[in-house]
C-alpha cells in the first residue's frame, strides 16, 4: 500500500484506486442480490417495482450488516502453513526453456492455420508447454529468471489515472459508435416489454404480443435486461435510450477498470505500460464481429458482452486475492461474481464452471486443497440455474453450426498477427504473469484452453450439453488483453529505454495487423452525436410505420428495418425481426413459414421472390396491417398489391401499403 513519505498516509492515487475498486465490487455485489431476487420473482411473478424495493431493502440491510461486522469480513478464513524454503527443491531450468520454445510454436501454429500450418502444430506444441510450465511452476520455490520479478510499489501512481482517463474515452466513444446487433432482437425488447409492463417477459414479445411462449434455447435466466427495463420505467424513459445512453457507457468503464485490476494483480512489472498495450488490443481486435474487441465498447449493453469483458477479468482477480489472502470477504465477492455471471447469461453455466475449474484444479495441484476446494463457490450458482432451466424449461438445445476448436479460436482469438500474438501470450503467459498464485492460474487458464482445442473435445461437449452452437464462447475463458498486455513487462537488455522495446513493438504488430473497432469492415459506423446502435434513417421509418399500424397492429418491411420494431415497442409486432429467433419460436410450422415467405417478398429488389398466391395467403393468415418495400422494389410492391392492399404512401425512404377492410 503506497504511502506518503512521512505522513502515514495514503496517496490520493491509492485512495483513487481504492475509492473505484470498491465501487466495483459494491457493483458486482448488488447485481448478484438483483439476481437472486430476480430469480425468486419468476416464481411469483410481481411486479418489477416490487422487485425494486426488495433489492433496495436487501441492500441497505446488507450493507448494515457489512459496516457492523465489517473486521469479521476482512479477517482470513483459516491460515495456511507455509513449507520451509530449505525443505524445497528448485525447478530445473530447462523446464523454462521448453516451455517457451512450445508456446510460441503453438501460439504461432494457432494464429496461422488459416494459412495453411496443420491444427495439430498447435494443440500438440501447446500440450507440451503446458506440461513444462505446470512442471515448473507447482514446484514450491523456483530460482530467479527474467520472466519474474515482485511488484515493485507505486505501480498506480501515474497508472491509476490512465485507466481512468482510457475509462472514461471509452465510455464516450461507446456513444457514439453504433454497431447494429441482430441479437437485440431479443436483449433489447426484453427491456422494452418490462418498461412498457412493468411485468417481467416471460413469453415470446417480438413475434407476437406475449400469446407464444418463450423463444427456445433462451430462458428467462439473465436478469439484466429486466432490469434495465425496470429501472428505465421507474426513470420515465425509453428502455433503449436507458440500455444505451446509461448502460452502456458504465459497463464499458467497468470494462476498462476491470482489465486494469487485472493487470495490476498478475503484472510482474510496468501495470501501466501492459495495461495500456492491453487497450490498444481492443482498440484494433476489430476484425471479427465475435472478436474480445467487438464484445467491449460496440456491445457492452448485452448480457454475455458484460460477462467476457467485466466478470471474467473480475473472477481472475478475485480467484488471486482469494488463494493470496483467504479472507471471508474474498470468498464472498467469489460467490458474488458466480451469481452476476448467472444473472448476465445462460452462456455462464459453461463458460464460468470451465473458468474456475481451471483455477481450483491448478491451486489443488499445487497443494492447496482447501483453498481450490473453496474457490468452487463461484460455480455453484451457475451450474444450479444451468440444472433449474432444465429442469423448468425442458430442451434448451440451441441449433445452429457447431464451431470446432480452429473456428472457434480464430472466431474469439482471431487469426494472422492478432492471432500469433494471442496465442503466444496465452502459453507464455505462466511466465509473463507474477510468481506465485496468478502463474498457477494462468498455467490453469492455458491448459482448460489446450484442453479444448485438441480435435474432437468441443464436438463431443456439443454432443453432450446441446449448446454446440455457442460452445465457442469457452474461449472467453483466456483474458487475452490482459495477456497481451503482459507480454509488455518482459525484460529487453537495451539500456535505459530497452523496458519499452516489448510494449512498443507490440502495439505496432497490433496496428499493423488489426482492424479498428470502429471501422466499416466491422461494421460500425461513428455518428455525429449519441445514438440509438442502429442504422439511424431506419429509426424514423420503423417509428412512422409503427405509428400507421398502431398498437396491436403487425407491419412487414425489409428486414433491416424491421429488426428495429422490437427496439421500440412490443405493443406493435414485425413480422419478421430477427429470423433465427423466428425458428426458435415454439409455434406452428405454418406460422414460421408464413413470415419467412412474407420477408422474402420484400427483402430486396432482386433475388428470388415467392409466387403471387403464395404471399397473399401468408398475408391473410398473419393479418398485417401495414405492408411496405422499398420504391426500387417494383416486383415486391406488386405482389402487395395483388393481395389486396392499397392506399400507397410513402413512409421515410419506403413505399407503404394497407391491408384491405370489409
Amino acid at each position: 500500500m503506497d504511502r506518503a513519505a512521512g505522513t502515514g498516509r495514503l496517496t490520493r492515487e491509492t485512495q483513487a484506486t481504492r475509492l473505484v475498486d470498491g465501487l466495483t465490487d459494491v457493483s458486482v455485489l448488488l447485481f448478484a442480490a438483483w439476481t437472486v431476487i430476480y430469480h425468486l420473482g419468476l416464481l411469483i411473478r410481481p411486479p418489477t417495482y416490487v422487485l425494486l424495493l426488495v433489492w433496495l431493502a436487501g441492500a441497505v440491510a446488507v450493507a448494515a450488516l457489512y459496516t457492523v461486522r465489517r473486521g469479521w469480513w476482512a479477517g482470513q478464513a483459516w491460515r495456511e502453513a507455509t513449507v520451509p524454503e530449505s525443505e524445497t527443491e528448485p525447478a530445473p531450468r530447462w523446464l523454462l526453456v521448453v516451455s517457451v520454445v512450445a508456446g510460441v510454436a503453438a501460439g504461432t501454429s494457432a494464429g496461422l492455420h488459416s494459412s495453411g500450418v496443420p491444427w495439430w502444430c498447435a494443440w500438440v506444441p501447446g500440450i507440451v508447454s503446458v506440461a513444462a510450465s505446470a512442471g515448473y511452476v507447482l514446484q514450491r520455490r523456483a530460482p530467479r529468471d527474467i520472466w519474474a520479478e515482485t511488484p515493485r510499489g507505486g505501480e498506480t501512481r501515474w497508472g491509476t489515472p490512465l485507466a481512468l482517463l482510457t475509462g472514461a474515452g471509452f465510455a464516450v466513444a461507446s456513444l457514439f459508435i453504433v454497431n447494429t446487433d441482430g441479437d437485440d432482437a431479443y436483449f433489447v425488447s426484453r427491456s422494452v416489454a418490462t418498461a412498457a409492463t412493468g411485468e417481467i417477459p416471460v413469453k415470446d414479445v417480438i413475434f407476437t404480443p406475449g400469446t407464444a411462449d418463450a423463444i427456445s434455447g433462451e430462458p428467462p435466466v439473465a436478469s439484466i435486461e429486466v432490469l434495465a427495463g425496470a429501472a428505465a420505467r421507474v426513470l420515465g424513459v425509453h428502455a433503449a435510450s436507458f440500455v444505451w445512453y446509461l448502460l452502456l457507457p458504465a459497463a464499458t468503464f467497468l470494462a476498462v477498470w476491470a482489465l486494469w485490476r487485472l493487470v495490476r494483480a498478475w503484472a510482474p512489472r510496468r501495470a501501466a505500460l501492459c495495461f495500456a498495450v492491453g487497450a490498444v488490443y481492443l482498440l484494433w481486435s476489430g476484425t471479427n464481429r465475435a472478436s474480445l474487441g467487438s464484445f467491449h465498447l460496440l456491445r457492452m449493453w448485452q448480457g454475455k458482452a458484460v460477462l467476457v469483458s467485466v466478470l471474467i477479468p473480475l473472477l481472475l482477480v478475485y480467484l488471486t486475492r482469494w488463494a493470496e489472502r483467504r479472507t471471508r470477504g474474498d470468498l464472498a465477492l467469489l460467490a458474488a461474481a458466480g451469481i452476476t455471471a448467472a444473472g448476465l447469461t445462460s452462456s455462464a453455466s459453461f463458460v464460468v464452471p470451465l473458468l474456475v475449474g481451471a483455477a481450483a484444479v491448478a491451486l489443488i495441484a499445487a497443494g492447496r486443497i482447501r483453498t481450490g476446494l473453496l474457490a468452487c463457490v463461484a460455480l455453484v450458482y451457475p451450474i444450479g440455474s444451468g440444472l433449474a432451466v432444465a429442469a423448468f424449461y425442458g430442451d434448451t438445445t440451441v441449433p445452429g453450426a457447431v464451431h470446432d476448436a480452429p473456428g472457434s479460436y480464430a472466431w474469439v482469438l482471431l487469426e494472422g498477427t492478432l492471432g500469433v500474438i494471442a496465442g503466444c501470450a496465452l502459453w507464455l503467459s505462466p511466465w509473463t504473469a507474477r510468481r506465485g498464485v496468478p502463474a498457477l492460474l494462468a498455467t490453469g487458464v492455458a491448459a482448460a484452453l489446450t484442453l479444448l482445442i485438441v480435435p474432437g473435445v468441443l464436438e463431443a461437449a456439443a454432443d453432450l450439453s446441446g449448446a454446440g452452437q455457442v460452445l465457442w464462447r469457452t474461449m472467453w475463458i483466456v483474458p487475452a488483453p490482459a495477456l497481451i498486455g503482459l507480454l509488455a513487462s518482459v525484460r529487453f537488455p537495451a539500456g535505459r529505454w530497452g523496458t519499452a522495446v516489448p510494449a512498443v513493438a507490440l502495439v505496432v504488430a497490433l496496428v499493423a495487423g488489426g482492424t479498428p473497432v470502429w471501422s466499416e469492415s466491422n461494421g460500425s459506423l461513428v455518428a455525429s452525436r449519441p445514438s440509438w446502435k442502429v442504422p439511424p434513417d431506419t429509426v424514423g421509418t420503423a417509428r412512422n410505420v409503427v405509428a400507421l399500424a398502431g398498437p396491436g397492429g403487425l407491419v412487414l418491411m425489409p428486414t433491416g428495418v424491421m429488426r428495429v420494431v422490437p427496439l421500440m415497442t412490443v405493443r406493435t409486432q414485425a413480422v419478421n425481426a430477427n429470423g433465427h429467433y423466428l425458428k426458435l419460436l415454439p409455434v406452428p410450422s405454418r406460422f414460421i413459414r408464413d413470415r419467412q415467405v412474407l420477408s422474402d417478398a420484400v427483402r430486396r429488389p432482386s433475388g428470388h421472390k415467392p409466387d403471387a398466391p403464395e404471399v397473399a395467403a401468408a398475408l391473410t393468415r398473419t393479418k398485417v396491417d401495414v405492408a411496405c418495400a422499398n420504391p426500387r422494389d417494383t416486383r415486391g410492391l406488386a405482389l402487395l398489391k395483388a393481395a389486396g392492399y392499397r392506399g400507397e404512401r410513402r413512409v421515410g425512404n419506403l413505399r407503404c401499403l394497407f391491408a384491405p377492410r370489409a
